[in-house]
């Protein structure tokens, strides 16, 4: 017995009967692209056709097929979990939130110099040349009436 066949045999030991066997509709989409890891845009591009030909397909004909939907909702994961790695997280300093919320009340530096403790100290946090302390972070979450973890990098 070939080294595949002893492993195939050995899930079905393992698992027995309990899985409903894959309808011919599964097998012919798992033949005509095969469920993988999605590895480049190129192959992220066809998953994404292959998708949308099977939304479009549903919708048309209101098929309920539990191969297709099982089929659909795998590749829909593999290419969530492709555009997940791609994704870069934007991350916002401190300064660069308080600068946005200034701007977005029409205050000044020297509107803030009191909660922070001066003109200076403002400068130094919108230059990111220093972050907010706690205490800082606790008067600026209070004044904008925001949590505080919107000053947190």
């Amino acid at each position: 017995m070939s080294t595949a066949k002893k492993l195939i045999n050995d899930i079905k030991n393992n698992i027995g009967t309990t899985l409903a066997p894959p309808t011919p509709f599964y097998l012919k989409l798992v033949e005509t692209f095969p469920l993988q890891p999605i590895t480049s845009e190129k192959k992220f591009d066809i998953a994404m056709r292959v998708v949308e030909t099977l939304i479009t397909y549903i919708n048309a004909t209101n098929e309920k097929d539990k191969g297709l939907d099982s089929y659909l909702k795998t590749l829909s994961g593999l290419v969530f979990e492709f555009e997940k790695s791609k994704i870069k997280p934007n991350i916002v300093s401190g300064g660069d939130m308080l600068a946005h919320l200034m701007d977005l009340h029409n205050l000044k530096q020297t509107d803030l110099a009191k909660e922070l403790g001066g003109q200076s100290i403002v400068s130094k946090v919108l230059n990111n040349k220093v972050e907010l302390n706690t205490k800082q972070i606790s008067a600026l979450a209070k004044r904008f009436k925001v949590s505080k973890s919107t000053f947190l990098s």
